[in-house]
């Protein structure tokens, strides 16, 4: 709800900041309007194209993934388990939530998890360098509008980034964990 109302109310801003500057409310409004759906329709391409992309990619082992400590501690600072609960989590799209996590101990379940939190990385910060992209569309070439709402787009996708970012040593911990007692058992 919370992004919903971040977005409807950069739309009016940037529509009157627009209209201070000349433009007509309306067609500000309706441009700005239509900049937002498209960022939303280039968002939806990306992450429909990386998520095509080879799953060993985005693997639990994946070094581009990999959070270093130093980051951890950064997240931690930013307290993030505070304001996650305010920031949409979309595993609908692929049939597997992140909001919580079902088992500590199940390896298969832990290795899907982090797979889609790695996939959600990859997705979001495409989103946040892809956004300007709309500039090139005619119904929005106007920068005033294309940039600021790119520049939402850009900030409402990198927030979900660092909540991902900062679930996966945990996550890490306990797959290492779950695969260590799998071998035992063996």
């Amino acid at each position: 709800m919370l992004y919903l109302i971040v977005i409807i109310a950069a739309n009016v801003v940037i529509a009157a900041v627009n209209a201070m500057m000349g433009a007509e409310l309306w067609r500000a409004l309706l441009e700005s309007a239509l900049a937002t759906v498209s960022v939303i329709a280039v968002d939806g391409i990306f992450a429909f194209l990386i998520r095509r992309l080879p799953e060993s990619w985005f693997s639990p082992r994946a070094k581009a993934f990999a959070v270093s400590k130093k980051e951890a501690r950064l997240y931690r600072k930013l307290k993030i388990n505070k304001w996650k609960k305010h920031v949409p989590e979309l595993g609908g799209f692929t049939n597997f939530h992140k909001s919580s996590l079902k088992s500590t101990t199940d390896a298969d379940y832990l290795r899907r998890f982090i797979l889609e939190s790695n996939y959600g990385v990859a997705i979001h910060v495409a989103n946040v360098i892809t956004g300007i992209l709309i500039i090139l569309l005619p119904f929005c070439s106007t920068p005033s509008i294309a940039i600021p709402v790119a520049g939402v787009n850009a900030v409402l996708s990198f927030l979900p980034v660092m909540i991902l970012r900062a679930n996966t040593p945990a996550l890490m911990l306990l797959y290492n964990k779950s695969q260590n007692s799998n071998q035992i058992k063996l």
